[in-house]
């Protein structure tokens, strides 16, 4: 697996969960994730999550893929998130359960 470019499904997957985040779109946010991932983050959580990124995504954004970790039977991909208000960056990290989300976590 080539360490400088993740799979192109990985990277659609990653721009619905940018894109639904930036919208406040909970719909299309769970529509990329496998089951426990659905269950496990609820409305209120996306809502939070949403509420404090999408002002800054509006401004602008930019992201950077760092690389990705094995980790049990996941793959994990690692991205930085930088904005145009040059406030704080944030890594995402978002572990794939084959083609489907099995968990993102932005921090």
């Amino acid at each position: 697996m080539d360490l400088t470019v993740p799979p192109q499904n990985v990277v659609d997957c990653f721009q619905i969960i940018l894109g639904a985040t930036a919208s406040g779109d909970y719909n299309l946010f769970t529509t990329v994730g496998d089951a426990s991932y659905k269950a496990g983050i609820t409305k209120q959580m996306f809502e939070s999550v949403s509420e404090q990124l999408a002002p800054r995504m509006e401004t602008g954004y930019s992201i950077a893929y760092l690389g990705h970790l094995k980790q049990g039977d996941y793959q994990v991909y690692l991205w930085k998130l930088s904005f145009e208000d040059g406030g704080d960056e944030f890594v995402a990290r978002m572990a794939m359960n084959g083609d489907e989300i099995a968990g993102i976590l932005i921090t």
